[in-house]
């Protein structure tokens, strides 16, 4: 009994001491960026505004639908945030997520950065502090030697690359079958769009990175694997405005669920408590560091940020029309139904005349990851609900997460099983 407890109060003291220096860290990151110079930053901005002008907030430039849109609303925000960026008041900027914005009836956000640029002798007028901003930081970066349409480009290129190389780690660890199953989901969300965006590209980012960072902490160190998930809540937390977080969480643990079934021999219900640990280090870090950011915010805003704070979480756990159902079911309605029951047609005929018994422990904690969607849209309805066709792409993970529910529960040729 001692010993347990001596053992927990290590890994605790470890993961405080862990969530110190991420805070250190992305401080200290916020505030570098904050002290690049703002000239070449701004002229970048200014150039980026020809590229925006006349365009819809959320245009649909390749197949019609909102969720196949792009968000030029955030990215103009972004964008606003970063050009009111002031060096000579690097810790306030880095605090506050300042901005200039035009009072009066609404305007766009490319009119509002148009304003900033031309008002740009003006302080700042609208602080937008509850969340830590890194995309914001990371990306202001990047304005320093390119403009807006450059720098979707870089991104595209960027997440490509990691895209192609997830999917050969995939199959190198899981085989093809499984590799399809876990692409597949991303598919049905349209990941191609988080490829060109300055608010959804960190989230893909974070959860391919995580799933390289797990593969190589499974094979090395094994132990270490939770801490994998706790550091993926912390950076989430960091660079995400609640867009689709749960990628971060849902994808390293559909890899895990592959390469420990795979392994090991170790029950269900020992897997299943392994699920859980992960969900609770990830959401102590995501929710813990976003805390933080509230306490360090306190003393450089001109209001009371937990009062804020308190109202907007009050809205946006909210039911809408009474109940939280709707955003479940708005978001899930985002997905190319007819596609995925198609595919588990078939999936559900190989099963019948191809049924494998060994595969029933990976289908069930596959099923298992695939649910996390469902509670966050219960918890979040509000949200959910008005911002559907961004939040809808955590369901890439129960597409995935079904999908190999399925394939786990066919018989194929050794070769091809993986």
């Amino acid at each position: 009994m001692g010993i347990s407890f001596s053992r927990h109060m290590k890994s605790l003291l470890i993961y405080i001491r862990a969530s110190a220096l991420l805070v250190l860290i992305f401080i200290m990151f916020s505030f570098l960026s904050c002290l690049l110079p703002d000239e070449p930053v701004r002229k970048n901005i200014e150039r980026s505004v020809q590229y925006l002008e006349g365009i819809s907030e959320y245009p649909e430039p390749i197949i019609s639908g909102r969720k196949h849109s792009l968000d030029y609303y955030m990215d103009g925000l972004i964008m606003n945030m970063i050009y009111s960026i002031d060096n000579e008041e690097p810790f306030k900027s880095a605090m506050s997520g300042r901005s200039r914005q035009q009072g009066g009836p609404y305007t766009t956000q490319i009119d509002q950065l148009k304003y900033s640029i031309e008002n740009k002798n003006l302080a700042p007028n609208v602080e937008y502090a509850r969340y830590w901003h890194g995309n914001t930081f990371f990306f202001r970066f990047f304005f320093m030697f390119m403009d807006y349409n450059e720098l979707k480009w870089f991104i595209y290129m960027i997440t490509s690359l990691l895209l192609v190389v997830f999917t050969i780690v995939l199959y190198q660890n899981t085989g093809g079958l499984r590799t399809l199953g876990m692409i597949s989901g991303l598919l049905m969300v349209n990941i191609y769009l988080m490829q060109f965006s300055m608010q959804l590209s960190p989230v893909l980012i974070i959860g391919i990175v995580a799933c390289f960072i797990l593969n190589r902490r499974f094979r090395k160190r094994p132990e270490t694997v939770p801490f994998v998930f706790f550091f993926a809540g912390a950076f989430v937390s960091y660079f995400d405005l609640l867009t689709a977080p749960l990628l971060t969480l849902g994808l390293p643990m559909l890899l895990w669920i592959g390469l420990e079934t795979k392994r090991s021999d170790h029950s269900i219900l020992h897997s299943l408590k392994k699920l859980v640990q992960f969900g609770s280090l990830w959401s102590v870090a995501y929710a813990g560091i976003w805390g933080v950011k509230w306490l360090l915010t306190w003393p450089f805003i001109g209001y009371d940020i937990f009062k804020d704070v308190k109202a907007q979480v009050l809205l946006r756990a909210s039911a809408v029309d009474n109940s939280r159902i709707s955003a479940v079911a708005t978001n899930f309605n985002q997905l190319p139904l007819v596609v995925i029951n198609l595919i588990l047609i078939v999936l559900l005929i190989l099963v019948i005349f191809r049924f494998n018994r060994r595969g029933i422990k990976q289908s069930v904690l596959y099923l298992a990851v695939a649910v996390l969607p469902f509670i966050w849209y219960l918890a979040t309805a509000n949200h959910s609900v008005y911002h559907f066709w961004y939040t809808y792409r955590n369901l890439g993970i129960t597409v995935s997460g079904v999908f190999l529910a399925f394939i786990s529960l066919i018989t194929f040729r050794k070769a091809e099983a993986g």
